[in-house]
């Protein structure tokens, strides 16, 4: 009896990995802030974020062959010694990572995104920094008929090791994860896990290009299919 216990258990184990299903995707990411102090530790960000993606049935890995995202945000940032706390609403307009012929009958859609995060900063040496990251986000998409009345929340969390090279270099590696919350949280409660490797440098105190590599694992509402995105970075933030 036991046997049969194992071999059943075996068996449902196999069957769901090999249902499984992993789809790559390449991408280009690109974000350009204007950041400007108006008072004391308070400065406010004006950002642009455009994304492109590759179109499997022609190119599997040209990252600019099919629209993925654009975004527009506004935010009130704080930035104290060693914490920053930042709200952000956002409207975003995305697109479905295309894998399979089902996902062009997708519709692109429109989101208001309004999500408040905190970070923790702290020096482990002169060269070295750890920041952790936490918030919260609230999604209001729109539907098939234009009204705003669909919602979702999602949480995120996001550790960060950097290392400075000097005044105007540094690079590091960070993950955050994604996990849908509430309200109304899907099939899929795991959202997404993005891991980054990343560059920086300060041309003056007032112009600084980000680039880099993510890896960004997601979950389908499926449970069983998976998309891994490869993209490639390029971050512009001016200081006004």
């Amino acid at each position: 009896m036991r046997f049969k216990i194992i071999i059943s258990t075996l068996w449902v184990c196999a069957s769901c990995c090999a249902q499984a299903q992993n789809y790559n995707h390449y991408a280009i990411w690109t974000r350009f802030a204007l950041q400007k102090k108006i008072y004391k530790n308070f400065e406010v960000n004006l950002e642009y974020q455009y994304r492109r993606q590759n179109d499997y049935r022609e190119s599997s890995i040209n990252p600019t062959a099919l629209p993925l995202m654009e975004a527009y945000r506004l935010g009130l940032v704080h930035r104290g010694q060693n914490l920053v706390v930042s709200l952000f609403p956002s409207f975003f307009h995305s697109y479905q990572l295309y894998a399979k012929t089902s996902d062009f009958s997708k519709k692109d859609r429109w989101e208001f995104r309004p999500f408040l995060m905190a970070e923790w900063l702290h020096s482990l040496s002169p060269k070295w920094m750890v920041r952790l990251r936490g918030g919260y986000e609230y999604r209001l998409f729109k539907n098939d008929g234009d009204a705003w009345n669909e919602s979702q929340g999602r949480a995120r969390l996001r550790g960060q090791l950097r290392y400075i090279l000097n005044s105007k270099n540094n690079v590091f590696i960070s993950e955050e994860l994604l996990q849908n919350a509430y309200p109304n949280i899907p099939a899929n409660s795991f959202s997404q896990n993005q891991v980054y490797l990343g560059y920086s440098h300060n041309f003056s105190p007032h112009f600084t290009v980000e680039t880099g590599y993510m890896w960004n694992h997601r979950q389908r509402s499926s449970l069983i299919e998976f998309d891994e995105e490869h993209s490639l970075q390029a971050h512009f933030i001016v200081r006004l």
